[in-house]
């Protein structure tokens, strides 16, 4: 009963990988016996089977390839194109183009909404005050100065 309830996504999962590579032997005593248990999972692997190979004699396009050599080919450039998919370096550049366009919207809009630092032409306030300070000098009178003594 506990290979039904809790074996059964790993069985199907080592019944679609024994394709592609061969089993452990852990891995086949897990088959056998979750085989002999659970009837539904049994039923799956014989269905699959069957449809596999009806697919590898309908794949046969040439005479120059063996048996399911071109059904293999196919599959075989799929689960490439799958793993290639899951790769960091496939969605890389997405990340890198999204980074720049966040990066982009925050400098215009720190551009819209800050307040210049320095003076600017637009605003001469600044460089008046400036001026004003330069040109005019404090004068000291002399002559106060010595009554104050």
């Amino acid at each position: 009963m506990s290979y039904r309830l809790f074996g059964c996504g790993k069985y199907r999962r080592l019944m679609h990988e024994k394709y592609d590579r061969a089993l452990s032997l852990r891995e086949r005593e897990f088959m056998a016996q979750h085989r002999a248990v659970c009837a539904e999972c049994h039923h799956e692997e014989i269905q699959g089977a069957s449809a596999l190979n009806m697919l590898r004699l309908a794949s046969i396009e040439e005479d120059i390839y063996e048996s399911g050599q071109v059904f293999q080919e196919r599959v075989l450039r799929r689960l490439k194109v799958r793993d290639t998919r899951e790769s960091v370096r496939y969605w890389s550049p997405a990340f890198v183009g999204a980074a720049i366009a966040g990066l982009t919207v925050l400098a215009a809009l720190q551009l819209v909404s800050g307040r210049p630092s320095m003076p600017s032409s637009a605003n001469p306030a600044g460089e008046v005050r400036l001026e004003r300070n330069l040109g005019r000098l404090p004068l000291i009178d002399i002559d106060k100065i010595e009554r104050m003594r």
